[in-house]
């Protein structure tokens, strides 16, 4: 019986992992059902101004795991940021809600598992074995639902310059 397997038995509950993948793996997780997960709507989530939405491949990689927690704390950088983030990504909704109480996210992750918003927004791999994921990017949606800025990763573990991202979220607010 593994480690992980001993303490699920036992009850016993680690507290948050921090990015570190070994922790991680020895990290209970909740049990979560259908009630516990919610449509998002990004037409919806436009009614109160611009939305920010940060594409990654998945949660629980080692890489992915690092970078959805330094946009976390990212997303700490920039508390003036009129604008929600939401990180999507083709993970099931369970395990997007495990990933958040696991890391503690403060924004939430949407599941692009049974939609087309990757490929709607031209972020899906179409080839290699990881067919299907997304790409790493960050986007900035104005209210009328037009992208008024775009930033694709071409390596892991970058990030968009914040005070663009600021500056996108500032004038896409005045399109409302």
């Amino acid at each position: 019986m593994s480690d992980h397997a001993r303490r699920r038995r036992r009850g016993t509950r680690s507290n948050r992992t921090d990015g570190d993948p070994e922790a991680a793996a020895s990290t209970e997780r909740g049990s979560y059902t259908g009630g516990d997960v919610s449509e998002f709507s990004l037409s919806d989530a436009l009614d109160d101004g611009p939305v920010v939405l940060a594409f990654y491949p998945g949660v629980y990689s080692r890489t992915c795991t690092q970078e959805l927690c330094e946009l976390r704390d990212w997303k700490a950088d920039l508390a003036d940021l009129d604008a929600p983030l939401y990180g999507v990504s083709v993970d099931s909704p369970w395990s997007l809600l495990a990933f958040m109480d696991e890391y503690d996210l403060q924004y939430p992750l949407v599941s692009g598992f049974n939609n087309s918003i990757i490929a709607d927004f031209g972020v899906r791999r179409e080839e290699s074995i990881m067919r299907g994921i997304a790409n790493r990017a960050v986007f900035v949606v104005a209210p009328d639902g037009v992208v008024s800025y775009t930033w694709k990763a071409t390596e892991p573990l970058t990030f968009p310059d914040t005070d663009e991202v600021e500056a996108a979220v500032a004038a896409a607010a005045e399109v409302e």
